[in-house]
């Protein structure tokens, strides 16, 4: 069985801890090893996901070793306003289209597919490249089990529920980032702290529960999967 490897570009310290200890544990037993790499110079601490930061980063790694594939991992609330696709999200969503977060994923990621794969072209991007935006932000997994996520945060269950009862699944919560999972989360429980309890309620959950609600989360797995025929 061939081997292979990624390096994911990640948000912060949250993604490269949930890649790092969660992830790559359960993808290695396909032989596919992830690698989490923080966007930027050390010491970023997330926030403004510039996509100039991004370009150069993937860019770095595609040219420093032909053997291996770059995906990404960054909230589409962090994304900022030059992100490939954004302005077109951005334009329908405004003129009252409404977008299922599959299809905003679908229209970002693939303008991001598309500038890599100009941008690096003399590196067999086109193959080695799978880009994720997360929708619309990490804390959207965390809602795969309201059980888990009541008891490892001291929210009502009842509250939690409510929530997900007016979405189809986690990653549709929610595209105003005033109502986003992270702030839902914080409005109900001020002790919420992001980096270290979302390992915490994640691996409780599991990976494969997580996959299970989130569709787009699942696809972007199965992408990389994929790469084991290459």
């Amino acid at each position: 069985m061939n081997n292979i490897i990624v390096y994911i570009v990640v948000e912060g310290r949250t993604e490269q801890t949930f890649v790092r200890d969660l992830l790559a544990p359960q993808m290695a037993d396909q032989g596919i090893f992830l690698y989490p790499k923080l966007i930027g110079k050390p010491g970023h601490k997330g926030g403004n996901i510039r996509f100039d930061r991004a370009l150069k980063d993937i860019g770095n790694l595609l040219k420093q070793r032909e053997n291996i594939f770059i995906s990404t991992m960054f909230d589409f609330f962090r994304i900022d306003s030059q992100w490939p696709g954004k302005m077109e999200t951005d334009r329908l969503i405004k003129s009252g289209i409404g977008l299922s977060a599959n299809e905003k994923a679908k229209i970002l990621e693939d303008a991001t597919y598309n500038e890599i794969a100009e941008a690096f072209s003399k590196f067999d991007s086109k193959k080695r490249f799978v880009p994720y935006i997360e929708m619309h932000e990490f804390e959207a997994l965390l809602f795969s089990d309201a059980g888990i996520l009541s008891e490892k945060t001291g929210i009502n269950a009842s509250a939690i529920q409510a929530i997900m009862e007016q979405y189809d699944n986690p990653e549709e919560i929610n595209d105003d980032p005033a109502k986003a999972p992270s702030k839902r989360l914080e409005s109900l429980s001020s002790g919420y702290r992001k980096t270290a309890m979302g390992k915490t309620i994640s691996e409780a959950i599991g990976i494969q529960a997580i996959r299970g609600q989130c569709p787009h989360f699942d696809e972007w797995l199965k992408r990389i999967e994929l790469l084991k025929k290459y």
